[in-house]
């Protein structure tokens, strides 16, 4: 255990934790959620391999390694009782640490609990909030801090740990002067942090992933939101997570901190969470205009909110689970000798760092989860006038079209404009993807590369691209991409001896065989992409 007192600055109570506390109107709404799966995925920053820790996911069960807006549609249920809310959330799990043992800390009711709010200083609702792009996505909070960096503030993310026992203690890192966190009303011990809410109009970067996003200054409008990030202010979000130490009571001293979040770190400055959206397209918007029912339990499908039929039973919520894709232990089943992953305990003050050769594996998005039918199936768009000239890979031949890797075999299609063939295996730059602005295509049937051919071919576009076992994309053009020969080898959904690419690669079929390469500044093309789908 630990016993720094660099971690036990009190907080003064926030105001947003008041007002979890009293019932009360006001332009917020609250959803509480269980888990839907614990495990070592992050599609935000580990897109297409294991994460570096393990994580608490909430949301959509559309969940998986690589994830965009169009896969959080297919979702076939939702941990909250919002149903038009797919999105994902998620955050690290917290171990108990004793005689050299990690103890997986169970979670308590309600568990998840998110804030969205989206009022001016009077608590009447800010008409200038809009909605999450399509694609959006954020996180709060830095994995590698062990000290209070100056980030946590009421100009910050406001990360908050609190014993919900008899004393209530709490700090910005883990607190410390109780042996137990029962007694009170609730109980339990719980972290509470907000995402930021400007935004500049970039996409989320993977090695700057606070880049794209800043907390507001103030309340009110867009004046609140600090230059440079003015594109949009989307409503705020706040979260806490809780969580069921009851079982811990009188197993620690009041000067010691047993707590290890699951990416190694024993302070709690660590603790972060990442957001990606999923809400129906159009309903939030409505939603933060008039939804004023705040913490008084009114409820969610009232007309001012989300309408008639639009909540789901408590029992529907805790039935919504998916299975794990990850082969490894997390503590389920009994304490652990070492933390999941490669997180050994790193205490601070400064900064952690990644230990070496920890690189995760790469796994393949089980197909179930990109068989459903998606409400937001759009046809490709060709590629804007202004393209840059297109970069030739650098052979004028196929490169490795028939070298899967994997004993897998690329197609050739009869299609009305001839016969397409395979081009090779490439990289999905994700961020944004490289085929088709992102946007999945799906009619009604499991996945093949052959009828993925087929529907490009239908459309008039000039590539076609299987991903991930499940996932076809149609485009004029293969932008940010690069030749990865061989490392495509996941079967397809509809055909088990077809190959449909991997997790962020794409087996890429045309009429000729051959496909030819663009550049482009990411920032700008996705840019456009975003706004215009505010």
């Amino acid at each position: 255990m630990w016993t720094s007192s660099s971690n036990v600055r009190v907080l003064a109570l926030l105001p947003a934790l008041a007002a979890s506390a009293v019932a009360q109107h006001g332009a917020y709404f609250t959803m509480g959620s269980p888990a839907l799966v614990i495990e070592s995925l992050d599609p935000l920053l580990n897109p297409g391999t294991q994460s570096a820790h393990v994580h608490s996911v909430v949301g959509g069960s559309a969940f998986g390694p690589t994830m965009d807006f169009a896969l959080t549609q297919t979702s076939k249920c939702t941990t909250f009782g919002v149903t038009v809310d797919n999105s994902n959330y998620w955050m690290p799990a917290v171990y108990f640490y004793k005689n050299g043992k990690f103890t997986l800390v169970p979670e308590a009711p309600p568990k998840h609990k998110v804030y969205y709010k989206y009022g001016k200083g009077d608590n009447t609702p800010d008409l200038e909030r809009s909605e999450f792009p399509q694609n959006f996505r954020m996180m709060s909070g830095d994995s590698n801090l062990r000290s209070d960096d100056g980030s946590f503030g009421s100009a910050g993310s406001q990360l908050n740990w609190q014993c919900h026992g008899s004393g209530n203690q709490r700090a910005t890192g883990f607190p410390k002067g109780f042996t137990s966190c029962s007694g009170n009303y609730v109980g339990g011990l719980a972290a509470t942090m907000r995402f930021p809410s400007c935004w500049n109009g970039q996409d989320f970067n993977p090695d700057r992933p606070m880049a794209h996003m800043a907390f507001p200054i103030n309340q009110d409008g867009m004046a609140g939101c600090p230059d440079g990030f003015k594109e949009a202010r989307f409503p705020e979000i706040m979260m806490e997570y809780w969580l069921d130490v009851s079982q811990f009571d009188g197993q620690y001293g009041a000067d010691e901190v047993p707590w290890v979040i699951s990416n190694g770190d024993p302070t709690g400055f660590g603790f972060h969470m990442d957001f990606l959206n999923g809400w129906k397209p159009g309903v939030l918007a409505k939603a933060i205009r008039g939804c004023d029912i705040g913490n008084t339990g009114d409820p969610l499908d009232s007309p001012q909110c989300f309408g008639a039929g639009s909540v789901q039973s408590e029992d529907a919520k805790q039935a919504c689970k998916i299975a794990p894709v990850i082969n490894q232990d997390i503590g389920l089943n009994g304490p652990l000798s070492q933390l999941p992953g490669c997180n050994p305990i790193q205490p601070g003050p400064g900064p952690a760092t990644k230990p070496a050769n920890c690189a995760g594996a790469v796994i393949a998005r089980p197909t179930s989860a990109t068989t459903a039918s998606t409400a937001d199936a759009t046809t490709a768009t060709s590629a804007p006038a202004n393209s840059p000239s297109p970069v030739k890979s650098s052979s004028s031949a196929p490169p490795s079209p028939t070298d899967t890797g994997s004993g897998l075999q690329p197609v050739s299609v009869n299609s009305t404009s001839g016969v397409w063939k395979a081009a090779g295996c490439y990289l999905d730059a994700l961020n944004p993807r490289s085929l088709g602005n992102g946007q999945l295509e799906w009619w009604g049937q499991p996945i093949t590369s052959s009828n993925c051919v087929e529907h490009c071919d239908s459309i008039g576009a000039k590539y076609a691209g299987t991903e991930n076992g499940g996932q076809c994309f149609c485009g004029n053009e293969l932008v940010n991409s690069a030749n990865r020969p061989g490392k495509c080898t996941s079967s397809c959904a509809g055909d088990k001896s077809e190959v449909c690419g991997g997790p962020a690669l794409l087996s890429i079929y045309s009429l000729d065989g051959i496909v030819a390469l663009q550049k482009r500044k990411t920032h700008h093309s996705h840019g456009r992409h975003f706004k215009a789908t505010l």
